[in-house]
């Protein structure tokens, strides 16, 4: 073999050598392209008048809504009218549920003006199971009479919100004897009672306080500290008749 022969044959070894370098190479990269996780399109400004989430059972889990188009009250997969919500029909906000269908709180709010003056309001609750709200944050104001705090609710377990939601309706359409015997029901649903506000912890009208209620829903502590600076704790009877106070 001579000198041009040897030299002919390294020069294809390393041609060979770089085309099997860059065989790899790319080899490599269409495998890391094919693997990595795609990037979805997105858009910048997502324009809805409701969104509903839904569980793979077709269920919602979740519903997001602008003014007038929140769900009303929901239970076991049925909705009622807006109207039973009590107020719901004036807010804006997103509904939470579980997997039974029934509504279990959500997050509301709404303002407005009115007569030459506002109303506003917010707040988030969470509802007990088969029941109404039992804790939560809510904020109420009318510019005369303003409230912000921390809310807790006992609830008789015994009553299934869904099957008083159920007389309700029909009190709206029932008349004469037939309101009767539904306004029977009622009285025979809610006869253990629907549960008491317990505890809130807040400002009302510029007085700081906490505020323990009975089962009842009687006040029977109040803990406050008013707009001039005033502590003041006080015990009540049932009567709401203040019978010790401590201020300082």
């Amino acid at each position: 073999m001579n000198d041009t022969t040897a030299h002919r044959m390294l020069k294809e070894l390393r041609i060979l050598r770089v085309h099997a370098l860059l065989s790899t190479l790319v080899i490599i990269t269409l495998a890391v392209a094919a693997f990595r996780p795609q990037r979805l399109d997105t858009v910048d400004v997502l324009d809805v008048q409701r969104i509903n989430v839904l569980n793979d059972s077709g269920t919602p889990a979740l519903v997001i809504a602008g003014l007038g188009r929140l769900p009303g009250p929901t239970f076991g997969g049925k909705e009622y009218p807006q109207e039973l919500s009590g107020g719901r029909t004036g807010a804006s906000g997103m509904i939470f549920f579980n997997e039974r269908g029934d509504e279990v709180g959500g997050l509301t709010y709404a303002g407005h003006l009115e007569g030459g003056g506002y109303r506003a309001g917010g707040g988030i609750m969470f509802d007990q199971f088969r029941q109404d709200q039992v804790v939560g944050m809510q904020y109420q104001d009318d510019g005369t009479a303003r409230s912000a705090g921390f809310h807790v609710w006992d609830r008789n377990a015994d009553v299934h919100i869904g099957d008083l939601i159920e007389i309700l309706q029909a009190r709206r359409k029932a008349t004469g004897a037939a309101r009767d015997s539904v306004e029977q029901a009622l009285r025979e649903a809610t006869a253990g009672g629907l549960g008491a506000h317990r505890v809130f912890l807040g400002s009302e009208n510029r007085n700081a306080m906490l505020g323990l209620q009975d089962p009842d829903g009687r006040i029977r502590v109040r803990l406050s500290v008013d707009s001039l600076g005033v502590a003041r704790l006080e015990f009540l009877d049932e009567a709401g008749k203040v019978t010790r106070e401590v201020s300082g």
